[in-house]
């Protein structure tokens, strides 16, 4: 896609995300087929229209992540300057929350605490998740570069 083609899907994912919510998938399902029809049209008749929907799902969550309008993170000590030193080593400038389903900016999780709630216990369970694969990673490694495979098993037991 070219620069000035980034530039208008961007603008498209917000102009449906102020109309549908900052749901990636449905978002890319309300814009898909117009963006790029002919891509469409060609990954339906190969079969491959599930990739191609999971590519752009991708761009539009990357959009929605870093949106940087005002919403972000110079917006924080209007709501409260003790929370500008925390909000200024957030690494995005909004967080998915499960129940809504949605990317919500920082000072909407501010405003309302659940959602805050929801978001870091969603962040907390991936990171987890991501610390257990890494784990299996270092069982396959230990495997791997072993004279003894068998100590992988062993060192998985343990870490289990």
């Amino acid at each position: 896609m070219l620069d000035n083609q980034s530039v208008a899907f961007a603008e498209r994912v917000w102009e449906i995300a102020a109309q549908l919510g900052n749901n990636a998938p449905k978002i890319a399902d309300d814009i898909m087929a117009a963006a790029f029809p002919l891509t469409c049209s060609q990954a339906r008749a190969e079969g491959a229209l599930r990739m191609l929907r999971t590519g752009i799902i991708t761009e539009v969550k990357r959009i929605l992540r870093n949106r940087d309008d005002g919403l972000g993170q110079a917006d924080f000590a209007d709501v409260c300057e003790a929370f500008a030193p925390l909000v200024t080593v957030l690494r995005s400038k909004s967080y998915f929350v499960e129940s809504a389903e949605e990317y919500v900016a920082i000072p909407g999780l501010i405003a309302e605490p659940e959602l805050l709630d929801d978001a870091r216990r969603f962040m907390r369970r991936k990171g987890k998740e991501c610390l257990a694969e890494a784990d299996r990673l270092d069982a396959l490694y230990v495997a791997v570069t072993s004279d003894d495979p068998g100590a992988a098993t062993a060192q998985q037991e343990v870490l289990s």
